[in-house]
């Protein structure tokens, strides 16, 4: 497994520890300039796994990223490959998702740690080393949006374990082409084992893995919400009830994470954060 130069942004880290760490809160402002209008938000995918022993020093990267734009950057820890395999303990913990898997079969991703940044190429590669994400990223944050993600209403009902959502898609200038919506079901602040290099013994039983990705609501690949064309203005409303699956541990530590792509490119266009509130 390679190693990838971590950036110097590495310093900025939130360092581990066995406590939840909340979600932000919505009053921060990120970075980059200020723009006219809606600005664009960052959808980071880290893609990881329990047993690659570069990884943490990765989620670090993109951790202090987080630390620079606040709620801008969205973290999404997407498990995924052998290294998200349930192994001999400690590392009996089976991360993978179906769509994890998908993922880094169709971006053709053939070792970790890697990322993808708003799934848009940076330097050729639309897979982009942990060295290159603080350079990836300032390219395209709180550049103008193309369009709005809201969550207009997000409820939890502990009964049924299941959480609905309202979601509304808004251009904010006249779209083309076919786009898709994605919601993940993300999981923060996980406390399993993790292999980090960095320390001695390298497993570390009490890591504590942020943002990993859980399950699709609206499957892999989301669901089409504009086909061909929509006009700056247009309200497209999304609703979807999800039982949360059986691999949460603490329905409290849940998000939402829904994002807009073009289903030609890939490319995220905006991408937007919700907590579940039990």
């Amino acid at each position: 497994m390679r190693r990838t130069p971590i950036a110097a942004l590495l310093a900025l880290a939130t360092l581990a520890s066995c406590d939840y760490v909340e979600f932000p809160d919505n009053t921060a402002t990120g970075g980059g300039q200020p723009v006219d209008g809606p600005a664009r938000k960052v959808l980071l995918e880290d893609l990881t796994g329990h047993t690659c022993n570069n990884c943490p020093a990765a989620t670090d990267v993109a951790l202090g990223l987080h630390t620079l734009y606040g709620e801008d950057l969205i973290i999404v820890g997407v498990h995924a490959s052998a290294f998200a395999d349930p192994a001999a303990p400690p590392f009996e913990t089976d991360f993978r998702t179906v769509a994890g898997e998908e993922y880094i079969t169709t971006f053709g991703v053939n070792s970790l740690p890697a990322g993808l940044v708003s799934r848009r190429p940076f330097s050729g590669s639309i897979i982009v080393g942990d060295g290159n994400w603080g350079s990836a990223v300032a390219e395209i944050i709180n550049t103008p949006a193309e369009v709005e993600v809201i969550f207009d209403a997000v409820s939890y009902n502990t009964g049924t374990n299941t959480v609905s959502m309202t979601l509304k898609v808004v251009p904010v200038v006249a779209l083309t082409g076919d786009h898709n919506l994605t919601i993940y079901l993300t999981e923060d602040s996980v406390v399993d084992a993790q292999i980090d290099n960095r320390v001695s013994p390298p497993n570390v039983l009490d890591y504590l893995h942020r943002h990993v990705l859980r399950g699709n609501v609206n499957s892999t690949w989301g669901e089409t919400v504009v086909t061909g064309s929509a006009a700056a203005g247009d309200t497209l409303t999304v609703t979807h009830d999800y039982v949360l699956p059986a691999n949460v541990l603490v329905p409290a530590h849940c998000g939402l994470v829904a994002y807009l792509y073009r289903t030609d490119t890939y490319e995220v266009l905006q991408a937007e954060e919700a907590k579940i509130e039990p």
